[in-house]
């Protein structure tokens, strides 16, 4: 007979290993799980030395200029900017290599070689003011009305390869006010503060870097080309504020660089005149502008394109420069971006007037 008295499992038993197997495969997945964890803030919080570039804004320019007077447009004219986004974590570098709309470059490239991107920024910032002073001074001008003008400075430009100076403090986009004491507001007052100096002497030079106060005592080379000459060895332009006769106002502290110099002063021109240039049209467009009205190249055509595209612009006003060649590469006045453009466009034929037109066409054909 069966014996009754058996000892059966008890349910406990029976459901030990699997229960064991459980919490382990719960232990496992929750350490996969923390590891992934600690990958993806460790990746995120990595910045690369990349700037990443896409299309940016086309937005009116009446907003951000106020002359005191108003105008009823009918249509707009559009000011467009490209996105730039720096160091760059890996995720953003593979989103921006699989967006056919983005490009990557280095940040030496991206810069000119500037000495950091801090100061590549204070640089395009001063670019972005200096636009605004010629925009008032094309604008008055072509209205023939008179303007106050006044030296601030000099300001750093590119630094070149000879010059000593960013070893001891210089950097770009610093605006030079004295040397060794003696005020230097324009490039012609900073080059007689240095003429009776020779190479290998040292001038302590002051002004301001971003807004604030800076002081750099850097020693002097022997200027290419003039052998004669000591200089720190930069390419310079004098500093210039602006005073109108009228209440005008800029705000466009959110953007850098001076391509929206051409827009700039059309609103300028509309609006002190009465007359609405946008003629009903939605009109976007770029370009560096002089203070006698000349207006200059730009770097990322095709990003201001597409941003103008998305907002419906019946036309878009792009610089010609077909007749660019080396010599004008050396104008101190271009930005690292400008000179790469103007650069590509004398090597390959990609102006930006052939480079706007093939992407027309192919935003057409999208």
């Amino acid at each position: 007979m069966p014996d009754d008295n058996r000892r059966c499992p008890s349910l406990s038993e029976n459901q030990h290993p699997s229960h064991s197997q459980s919490a382990f495969r719960r232990y496992r997945t929750a350490i996969v799980i923390g590891i992934l964890i600690v990958v993806f803030l460790v990746a995120n919080s990595i910045s690369w030395p990349y700037v990443l570039y896409g299309p940016g804004s086309a937005e009116p320019v009446h907003p951000r200029v106020e002359t005191g007077k108003k105008l009823d447009e009918k249509g707009s004219l559009l000011f467009t900017t490209v996105s730039t986004y720096s160091k760059p974590n890996v995720f953003s570098l593979i989103y921006a290599w699989l967006n056919p709309r983005m490009d990557i470059e280095t940040e030496e490239k991206a810069t000119g070689g500037a000495v950091n991107y801090t100061a590549y920024r204070n640089l395009l910032a001063y670019m972005r003011d200096s636009s605004e002073s010629n925009a008032l001074l094309a604008a008055y001008n072509v209205m023939k009305k008179e303007i106050d003008v006044k030296e601030e400075g000099v300001i750093v430009y590119t630094l070149l390869k000879e010059s000593k100076a960013a070893e001891h403090g210089l950097q770009e986009g610093d605006i030079i006010t004295s040397v060794d004491g003696k005020s230097t507001l324009n490039v012609t007052s900073m080059i007689d503060a240095l003429s009776s100096k020779k190479a290998g002497d040292n001038a302590t030079l002051k002004g301001t870097r971003g807004g604030k106060p800076f002081e750099a005592t850097v020693p002097l080379i022997a200027m290419p080309g003039e052998q004669d000459r000591a200089g720190v060895g930069f390419k310079q332009q004098t500093v210039l504020k602006v005073t109108p006769p009228d209440p005008v106002k800029f705000d466009f502290n959110d953007t850098g660089g001076p391509s929206a110099g051409l827009m700039m002063t059309l609103e300028i021109v509309a609006q002190l005149t009465g007359e609405d240039l946008s003629r009903g049209y939605r009109i976007a467009g770029t370009g560096t502008i002089a203070h006698d009205g000349t207006v200059g190249q730009i770097g990322g055509i095709q990003y201001k394109l597409m941003a103008a595209d998305k907002q419906k612009a019946d036309y878009f006003l792009v610089p010609f420069d077909s007749s660019i060649g080396l010599a004008d590469l050396d104008d101190p006045k271009l930005t690292p971006a400008q000179r790469a453009a103007m650069l590509n466009a004398i090597q390959n034929g990609h102006s930006n007037w052939t480079l706007a037109q093939q992407t027309v066409a192919d935003l057409a054909y999208r």
